[in-house]
């Protein structure tokens, strides 16, 4: 059998495949590409021109050479001539050795539709055939050679075998051939590359994206290249969900992910990604695909719960994994001034401003990412901020309980009970600067008054501020070593119902730790369930004010008093006890008691030096 015969056999065979295939001769040289294998290179000339632009060399991604199944560099193929159609040496993947039939590889290659780089795994099969007319240097008679030398010689014969033609090749140098092989390539993409393709590198900046994802998230590519991609995901969560994916499984295969567009609307896409890494196993990039799929479960979710949204009280709503509205009742209509025909199959941000449609689409995103109820227990209405609800979104799973498809929402108008609640808080601010916090009976915030402390403590001020019911809010404002206290002291206030008194440090938005005062006040009539009012003020400045040494030099203020001396004299106490008050940074009590009383002067002034004196 004669090459052109192996042609005239495999090509038609090789381009029936979906995907990439190649047929090389016995140094690993291709001879042909099917039409997916072309078509990865068909925008991007012959190799000699990709080399020459500058892109997929191997100082852009790592080592060039190609991995085997057991992840070392291997080669195996000959230099002697230029891979046809586009093909690369380090892309085409290496024959068998030492007898073996079949191996097993990966190459990488660069997308032609500047989407960055994918890996192909690689079967190479040998296929044990002599190749006559190539003996002693001689050549079947045909056409005459083409002049792109070996490459185009084999594009050239492809081509006409393809058409049923006699195909023919020339050798460039006489080269006895003992055998062909068969490779075909499984690659992680659509259409030969041409999808929403992307490749990020492993700082998680932005490296290469291809046209269709620029199209649809609004961006151009200038705007999304070599910026980090934490920046168009949704929420965190479902960043360090992926990565954290791709770093323990390697790949993963229709995932879900919210992206965020430029006008700041979510995207719902499925992915398909992997991690490339070099023959030495360094991670080289993050690659691979997105596509936008119809949701299968609206139809479900629209006749299974149409009716019970209406026998609900107050607003309910239903939305499916792809965040558009599949049912909602008529008091949910009349909230956000809308017809049904603007709300149905459609996302809070096609019909609220997009600064507030964010939290119900963030809110929504964590009852999938979580797959747990989420409460939020008093936010003000997004239209209405005299309006307030008690919201509740509950996950809907799917026939086999395993996988989320939607979720149901509640809201309750608890407006009056939220007036209440404001006239008592107004109570509890002893000084303008007081915050006060409200938590159930457990410490988790469930809402806090307008007034910030200065500095910041608790964060900046957002339109929609609301706590949802977990630990994590008061875990990251507290110092750790004040937690046992602070529990202690919402124990005793839930336990005795009395007013508890402490000291704690909470984190501050420059990362370091501010000292504040805490009142927390207990009461049940407003809501029927316990609540605890902490009343906080922060004390950081006072700190220093309230050392040893500043609290004698006030109390000789207050007695007259120029010396130690003189200051034991007014206390009636020796020398030696002022200077062990010193030491020990402790000042007994009895004695700003009787400073107080005899010289007219504040306890709080003594103690903290404020609030002027007398």
């Amino acid at each position: 059998m004669t090459v052109n015969d192996l042609l005239r056999f495999y090509a038609p065979r090789l381009d029936a495949m979906d995907g990439p295939a190649l047929l090389l001769d016995g140094g690993g040289a291709v001879l042909y590409a099917n039409e997916p294998a072309r078509r990865l290179h068909r925008s991007g000339g012959d190799a000699g021109e990709e080399d020459s632009a500058g892109e997929g060399s191997d100082d852009d991604y790592g080592t060039g050479g190609t991995s085997g199944a057991g992840g070392t560099s291997e080669s195996g193929n000959t230099g002697s001539a230029a891979p046809a159609h586009g093909w690369r040496h380090q892309e085409v993947p290496p024959v068998p050795m030492d007898g073996a039939p079949v191996r097993e590889s990966r190459t990488r290659i660069t997308l032609p539709d500047g989407a960055g780089i994918r890996q192909i795994s690689w079967t190479c099969v040998a296929v044990p055939l002599p190749l006559r007319g190539w003996e002693d240097g001689q050549a079947d008679t045909g056409p005459a050679p083409c002049p792109t030398g070996h490459a185009g010689h084999a594009a050239h014969a492809g081509q006409a075998a393809h058409a049923g033609q006699a195909a023919h090749i020339t050798s460039p140098s006489p080269r006895h051939l003992h055998a062909a092989y068969l490779a075909w390539g499984r690659l992680r993409t659509t259409e030969g590359g041409q999808e929403m393709g992307f490749t990020i590198q492993p700082n998680g900046v932005i490296q290469a994206v291809s046209p269709a994802l620029c199209a649809i998230c609004g961006y151009t590519r200038d705007e999304l290249v070599g910026r980090s991609a934490r920046e168009f995901y949704f929420t965190s969560t479902a960043r360090k969900r992926i990565v954290s994916q791709l770093i323990k499984r390697a790949e993963v295969e229709n995932g879900e992910v919210t992206l965020r567009r430029k006008d700041g609307s979510p995207l719902t896409l499925w992915y398909t990604a992997e991690s490339i890494r070099d023959a030495a196993g360094r991670m080289v990039a993050y690659s691979g695909y997105f596509q936008e799929r119809p949701f299968a479960f609206s139809s479900k979710l629209a006749s299974d719960f149409s009716r019970v949204v209406d026998a609900l009280p107050g607003l309910a709503w239903v939305c499916g994994r792809d965040l558009r509205i599949v049912a909602v009742n008529d008091a949910y209509l009349a909230a956000y001034r809308r017809t049904r025909d603007e709300v149905m199959g459609r996302t809070e941000y096609d019909f609220l401003p997009p600064e507030l449609a964010r939290y119900p689409v963030e809110a929504a995103l964590k009852v999938f990412e979580e797959k747990q109820e989420l409460e939020h227990p008093a936010v003000p209405h997004l239209l209405d901020p005299s309006v307030w609800y008690r919201v509740i979104r509950r996950p809907i799973f799917d026939d086999n309980r395993q996988e989320v498809i939607g979720l149901l929402g509640i809201a309750q108008d608890i407006s009056a009970k939220v007036v209440q609640e404001n006239a008592f808080i107004e109570q509890l601010h002893a000084h303008h600067g007081d915050v006060v916090v409200v938590t159930d009976d457990q410490g988790r915030i469930l809402r806090r008054s307008r007034q910030t402390l200065t500095p910041a403590i608790f964060g900046r001020q957002e339109p929609y501020d609301a706590y949802t019911l977990d630990m994590g809010p008061v875990l990251d404002l507290l110092h750790a070593d004040d937690l046992p206290a602070v529990r202690q002291a919402l124990l005793r206030a839930m336990r005795e119902h009395r007013e508890q008194h402490f000291e704690c440090r909470i984190r501050n938005l420059s990362g370091s730790y501010s000292t504040v005062h805490a009142r927390l006040v207990y009461n049940d009539t407003i809501y029927g369930e316990p609540r605890v009012y902490v009343v906080a003020r922060d004390v950081s400045g006072e700190v220093g004010l309230r050392q040893a040494p500043m609290v004698l030099e006030r109390l000789k203020e207050a007695a007259g008093a120029r010396t130690d001396r003189e200051l034991a004299l007014f206390l009636n106490v020796s020398a030696a006890s002022i200077s062990n008050a010193r030491k020990n940074g402790r000042i007994p009590p009895d004695w700003l008691i009787d400073a107080g009383l005899r010289t007219g002067r504040s306890i709080d002034w003594l103690v903290r030096g404020v609030a002027g004196g007398g």
